[in-house]
Parts: C-alpha cells; sequence; structure tokens
C-alpha cells in the first residue's frame, strides 16, 4: 500500500510539532526521544488506507448526526442507528500523526485525570464531567477532535504513552526502565499484547537515535 509520508516530510513533520512535544515532555515527564519515536513510527505507516477508514468513520458519525436531528424534529423514532456489519459501521479509526482510536484517546483522558496529570479545563472538558467510551457523543466528539487538531491529537497519543508504561511496567520512571522494559512500553501502544514485537523494537531504535541526536533528521537509524 502507498505511504503517504516519506522521510523527509515526517522528519518536517516532527520538527513543526519540535516545540510542542518540548512542552508535553515537560508536562508529563516523558522524554522527548520517547515521543518523537512513537510518533515517527506511526506516522511512517500511514497510508491510503488510513485515509479511506477515516472518511467511513466521518460518514458514519454524519449519519448519526443527520439522524439525531430528525429525531429531534420527531421525523425518527430511533436517534441511535442500529448496529451495522462492513465499511457503514465503521464508528472509530486510528487517526492522526498518532494514529490514536477514538476510544484509545478517552481511556488516556480518564487516565490523566484519574493521576491529577490534567484537569477537565486542561483537556477541553466541562469541569467534573469524565468520557466515556461507550456513550456515542463522547466517541464522536473525542474522534473528531483527534482528526482535526494535530496538537490535541499528539497530546492524547503523549498521555497513551504514559498510561501504556505503567500498564507494562508498573510505573512511568523511564529513567528505571531498561531496554526490555522500553520496547515492551512502545510495543504496547501499538498492541494488546504481553510480547515484545517488531513494532516496538523498531520504536525503541528510533527512540535511542533521538536520544543519542535530538535534533537528528529521520533515517539516521
Amino acid at each position: 500500500m502507498l505511504r503517504l509520508y516519506s522521510e523527509k516530510r515526517t522528519a518536517r513533520i516532527l520538527a513543526r510539532y519540535a516545540g510542542w512535544i518540548a512542552e508535553l515532555s515537560r508536562r508529563y515527564g516523558l522524554p522527548e526521544a520517547w515521543i518523537k519515536a512513537v510518533l515517527r513510527r506511526e506516522i511512517e505507516e500511514i497510508d491510503l488506507l488510513d485515509l479511506a477508514a477515516d472518511a467511513l468513520v466521518r460518514l458514519y458519525w454524519l449519519r448519526w448526526r443527520l439522524r439525531r436531528l430528525l429525531c429531534r424534529l420527531h421525523l425518527c423514532r430511533r436517534a441511535e442507528p442500529r448496529p451495522r456489519r462492513g465499511p457503514l459501521g465503521k464508528r472509530d479509526s486510528s487517526t492522526g500523526y498518532a494514529q490514536i482510536f477514538a476510544f484509545v484517546a478517552i481511556d488516556a483522558a480518564n487516565y490523566a485525570l484519574e493521576r491529577g496529570l490534567e484537569d477537565a479545563a486542561g483537556l477541553g472538558l466541562p469541569e467534573g464531567w469524565r468520557p466515556d467510551r461507550e456513550r456515542s457523543e463522547d466517541l464522536c466528539a473525542m474522534w473528531h477532535r483527534l482528526a482535526r487538531d494535530p496538537r490535541f491529537n499528539i497530546r492524547m497519543g503523549t498521555l497513551n504513552m504514559l498510561a501504556a508504561a505503567e500498564e507494562m511496567n508498573g510505573h512511568t520512571d523511564v529513567s528505571r526502565c531498561g531496554p526490555e522494559e522500553l520496547q515492551r512500553a512502545f510495543t504496547r501502544y501499538n498492541a494488546k499484547v504481553d510480547r515484545i514485537t517488531d513494532y516496538g523494537r523498531r520504536v525503541y531504535a528510533y527512540y535511542l537515535d533521538y536520544a543519542k541526536a535530538p535534533e537528528g533528521g529521520v533515517g539516521t537509524v
């Protein structure tokens, strides 16, 4: 499948958001090299199928919003569309530079709120409100925000990186992590498995690359 981002274009994207990545690193205590390594891997894998998946999700939520409007006007009885199989039933997709699903971002938001890493206002949520991955309104709002706001997308990806590190290693102190712990955490960002995958090994190589030369370009591994 044709990939959409060359190595040079990926490097330009990371350079464009370098200041934001540095801010997230300071805020959450995750090394810039960690954030850049995961983003690099995710961006370089984006292809035409990802765009098609995003288009199907947009179509689903457009239909959902239209149906809710018709129900408010008393022109239909069922606000929630019946579950569909196949492409027209696609409610979520990994989107944006962090290639993060809306339900994963909702979990990451709740992780940050529960641990005091962020407050509701910082995440753009009403005070005291918690997003629910099973609630269509929350899933729809989260997906669209991830798709249209690259800074928010990278932020939620970073929070998910923290959650992955804690889940796999029991802590988020990178200074205590050896190579295997790092690779397990990188792997968990991509898949819910206990073993280290090729994804985790590749991101680890990128991490070492950025840790040695933070300003280095893509393609040095």
